[in-house]
């Protein structure tokens, strides 16, 4: 029996899965099995996978999404630990290694996270969770007057903004770590992180390792968030038990494939999809947080910004009334919104939704260049 089940869902991903693959065969640690769920491709990814690893399983199914083809490889998987990697992701080799090392030596641990990377190409890489912690969502925090993601007295650690401890990384890792980044300095933060999952994702699913026996406690992602089934499946994973988290990075995210063209299916997050990703996103977001507490002050803020968010991608998608309609939400929520209150009449008094989008592009490039920061928002 493998000690890891890697499950790996993919839709018309030729172009970017064999990156993916190799990346899975290249960890230092080899106990693993790779379930490659086929969620009805049209290209030739079935072909481009038979017999390339004894190791990996290839399963077909109908269309259903990416949700229920992940799931389908979780009933195949047969590890005591399961990991997640998308067809446009890489492991970096220290992957699996590193995290079955930290699940094997704390026993009550369900789970533990890393950084992850995102590369946009063109030199242009996020490293997430620092940039959130250290700028995204303290940004976030000042914009509603909130205090809650303050440092603590005397800490500069932006990551103990959201985690209660900070700890070496033991015997169990820190060779791990120095073999493959020399001098890094990383670290491991633990906490129960669920509340402050409310200003958006603080790991993901793709650069965490977990116990199989999560799943008999909260189920498997729900397909019925669609989209939004990662962020509200973790939220709730950090709902029920503390995260770990260890701030060296060990998947990234790739915007480009190997040949430096977007793939032909396009992105979930930023292709002709990002419209209904950020719907969705929101429809599991406000399950979580929303539906139970909605006079709670700062979630009202902070469902603006998000409202706003969902304006800006109705916009650049050319869904003017949709546009309309977010943004009157976000004024609602957050007095004095002024961005939200400027691009609102923008929107309202130019004929037609293209006008309003160059005016808008205009600013923002403008803004990027005062505030570079923002580009990455």
């Amino acid at each position: 029996m493998p000690k890891v089940s890697i499950v790996l869902p993919t839709f018309n991903r030729a172009d970017t899965i064999m990156r993916a693959i190799r990346s899975v065969q290249a960890q230092s640690f080899q106990d693993w099995e790779l379930i490659v769920v086929d969620d009805g491709s049209t290209d030739n990814t079935m072909a481009l996978l038979a017999g390339i690893d004894a190791r990996i399983t290839l399963i077909r199914q109908e269309n259903r999404g990416f949700t229920e083809a992940r799931n389908a490889g979780i009933r195949a998987g047969r590890g005591d630990y399961f990991t997640f990697i998308d067809s446009d992701d890489e492991y970096t080799p220290h992957h699996l290694e590193l995290c079955v090392g930290f699940l094997e030596t704390f026993k009550e641990e369900q789970f533990v996270s890393t950084e992850n990377l995102e590369d946009f190409g063109h030199g242009r890489v996020v490293n997430h969770y620092r940039v959130e912690t250290s700028d995204w969502y303290p940004r976030k925090a000042a914009l509603i007057g909130s205090h809650e993601l303050d440092l603590p007295p005397g800490e500069t650690d932006d990551y103990l903004r959201v985690y209660e401890l900070r700890e070496p990384i033991g015997d169990w890792g820190s060779s791990i770590v120095e073999r493959f980044y020399p001098g890094h300095g990383a670290f491991l933060y633990r906490g129960m992180i669920f509340e402050y999952m409310r200003y958006d994702f603080l790991n993901t699913i793709t650069a965490t390792v977990m116990r199989s026996s999560v799943f008999a406690v909260l189920g498997m992602p729900e397909p019925r968030w669609l989209t939004g089934s990662d962020f509200h499946f973790m939220a709730r994973l950090c709902k029920t038990w503390r995260a770990n988290f260890l701030s060296i990075p060990s998947a990234i995210k790739h915007e480009y494939a190997d040949n430096g063209a977007l793939p032909k299916s396009g992105h979930v997050v930023t292709g002709n999809s990002a419209l209904r990703f950020a719907m969705e996103w929101q429809r599991a977001w406000e399950d979580l947080f929303w539906t139970t507490r909605n006079t709670d002050p700062d979630l009202r803020a902070l469902r603006s910004l998000r409202q706003f968010s969902i304006a800006e991608v109705a916009l650049n998608s050319g869904e003017r009334e949709l546009t309309l309609q977010n943004l009157e939400q976000a004024r609602e929520g957050l007095a004095q919104f002024w961005r939200a209150i400027a691009l609102y009449w923008l929107v309202r008094c130019l004929p037609g939704v293209k006008p309003a989008q160059k005016i808008y592009w205009a600013f923002n490039k403008i803004r990027y260049r005062i505030w570079p920061s923002w580009r990455s928002r």
